[in-house]
């Protein structure tokens, strides 16, 4: 078979497996698990994925993704990556999975391929969603499909606004962040509509996840093989401790309460992935909140703010080469889970997600426990929106917290799994293999 019929051949059955499969019963999560689990998947779904293109829009911490799957290629070359950032995005191959931010337009520029994607254009302003969607609607059009997109968090939860604005009742915290582009301005931002009383802003955590669902919703209306994927955000940098990083991680919970009240919503727990370290310790802190009730909360893992060599040289991501190779690698389990694995050490095929459900109940949980640390913001780094080619200006404000990795922190939520598909995709799997050699 020549190359451009195969490349053809694996397109239309990666429709089959993402765009068309039956309802499966259960969200698929990318947490610290998925990490070792990437080992396991079989060779028929690596070269599945060597089909996609993966898109993150963000800015500077997005290119955590992209390093760490350039990180894994070079130790393990069946994990091929190619990585687009500037210009038009590479076309479809079969060769390596294709990753890049580019996304057609953002909130200022209706076209033209832009690398660099904030809140503002991603969630808070109804031309932010309009233009997120226009982008998904010209890949298309162009032969151009992407087979999954989420949203590459910065310090978004975090910088700008230190906590203030007011105690919410219900978790005894005040709440902190950044909502540029949003209808009120850059201000602090709670989770739900109910938070405008303490924040005077109309952005929430709830804004993201509605933006996001209209992603997942509009893709399955329009009969895109897209699967949008939920995310979570950094757990670096200043104000990863203190009541900065517990509301951040109240925001982040929320996110994983969202996702998990579906029946197929996909997450990459960013966060989840860089708290624990590759020898099995989850890292937490604590905080006492306004009602005097300690709160511990994981934070990121000193480990991964390492290279791979021991020291720290800041590449653009605001972590180390060893978390950068952990985000690589649940990239990896992620997209074998979309292409239609069902996660286990066999060939077995399996789930992959029904597009069409809709949104889920939202609402957050929380641990509690122990004391408090001290309190400070990140600074984030935004991008050259108005560049068409657009690098971001990186900044050098990024801390590596001191405390020690615990190992005896209790367990973070696990990857999951959901259902088995058809006995059929098992041999279409295996005869495109074939066909392939």
């Amino acid at each position: 078979m020549k190359p451009m019929q195969a490349s053809a051949v694996f397109a239309a059955a990666l429709s089959v497996l993402v765009g068309t499969s039956p309802l499966m019963g259960a969200p698929i999560v990318a947490d610290h698990e998925a990490v070792n689990a990437y080992a396991d998947i079989p060779t028929e779904y690596i070269e599945l994925v060597k089909a996609m293109w993966l898109n993150v829009p963000g800015e500077s911490h997005s290119s955590g993704y992209r390093l760490g799957l350039e990180l894994l290629a070079g130790e393990d070359s069946r994990f091929a990556v190619s990585v687009a950032d500037g210009g038009s995005p590479e076309g479809a191959t079969d060769l390596n999975l294709r990753v890049s931010r580019a996304t057609w337009g953002d909130v200022d520029h209706a076209a033209g391929w832009r690398y660099g994607y904030g809140e503002e254009d991603w969630y808070t302003s109804a031309t932010a969603i309009e233009r997120t969607k226009a982008h998904l609607d010209y890949a298309h059009a162009q032969g151009l499909p992407i087979a999954a997109m989420g949203f590459g968090w910065c310090w978004d939860m975090t910088w700008q606004n230190a906590p203030g604005g007011g105690v919410d009742p219900v978790y005894q915290v005040s709440w902190a962040g950044s909502s540029e582009g949003g209808p009120d301005g850059s201000l602090r931002w709670g989770l739900d509509a109910d938070d405008f009383a303490l924040t005077s802003n109309h952005v929430s955590l709830d804004t993201y996840l509605d933006a996001t669902q209209e992603y997942v919703d509009h893709a399955a209306t329009q009969g895109y093989d897209t699967v949008v994927f939920f995310t979570t955000g950094p757990v670096d940098g200043g104000g990863n401790t203190g009541e900065n990083g517990y509301q951040r991680h109240l925001k982040n919970e929320r996110i994983r309460d969202y996702v998990n009240g579906s029946s197929n919503l996909v997450l990459f727990d960013y966060a989840d992935i860089l708290c624990w370290s590759d020898a099995g310790a989850e890292r937490t802190t604590s905080w006492t909140d306004h009602g005097d009730t300690p709160r511990q909360y994981p934070v990121i893992n000193s480990d991964n703010m390492l290279d791979l060599g021991g020291s720290y040289s800041e590449d653009g991501d605001h972590i180390g080469q060893r978390g950068a190779l952990r985000l690589g690698k649940a990239l990896w389990w992620l997209l074998a889970r979309i292409a239609g694995w069902q996660g286990e050490g066999d060939t077995d095929t399996s789930s992959t997600i029904d597009t069409e459900d809709t949104s889920p109940d939202t609402s957050s949980t929380i641990d509690t426990e122990d004391t408090s640390p001290d309190t400070s913001s990140g600074t984030q780094t935004h991008g050259d929106t108005d560049n068409p080619t657009g690098s971001d200006a990186l900044d050098s404000d990024t801390l590596a917290d001191t405390d020690a990795n615990d190992p005896n922190a209790s367990n973070g939520c696990s990857c999951r799994t959901a259902g088995t598909h058809a006995q059929a995709t098992q041999s279409l799997v295996r005869l495109l293999t074939a066909l392939q050699r």
